[in-house]
């Protein structure tokens, strides 16, 4: 099974006052998505299941994340909102059978702190704006391990060729 881990895109903090669940992606955010979208577009074992925070600088780029992919599908869970690995990882759990290549777009530290746990080391500080990173384990969803996952592949805008 593939699982690919994705902050959200970059958000906006214009409105000083605006809850931080109602934050949307800034100018930045909005020119990175479409070119991480081509690249995950061109990647092998894409996402055919994407779950997403149901934030809504989240529920932008996973849109984003699901346009890349034809036919797949997007959730959203509000239990992805400043989620820890452990809650990221029960939401993972919780995918149909069937799907062998699962998204989730969530936000740090805790999609970071999941990236780590999973790979069973500290691959990356901290996974930047739509930074997105694909592990990879034998088995299915309910094989799910703490430190079995590969890293396969990191990414993020800066990146980018």
């Amino acid at each position: 099974m593939w699982l690919w881990l994705i902050r959200h895109a970059k958000s906006s903090w214009a409105i000083s006052h605006q809850r931080d669940f109602d934050r949307p992606l800034n100018e930045r955010g909005l020119r990175d998505a479409p070119n991480m979208q081509a690249w995950l577009a061109n990647e092998p074992h894409g996402p055919t299941w994407v779950w997403s925070s149901d934030a809504v600088r989240a529920e932008a780029t996973a849109t984003f994340v699901q346009s890349a992919v034809q036919g797949a599908t997007l959730t959203t869970d509000h239990r992805l909102y400043a989620a820890s690995p452990e809650a990221i990882l029960d939401v993972v759990r919780g995918t149909p059978q069937g799907f062998e290549s699962v998204a989730v777009v969530a936000h740090n530290p805790g999609i970071t702190y999941c990236v780590n746990l999973l790979c069973g080391r500290n691959v990356i500080d901290s996974l930047p704006t739509f930074g997105i990173a694909r592990v990879h384990w034998p088995g299915d969803v309910t094989d799910l391990a703490v430190g079995e996952a590969a890293l396969e592949v990191l990414m993020w805008p800066k990146r980018l060729p």
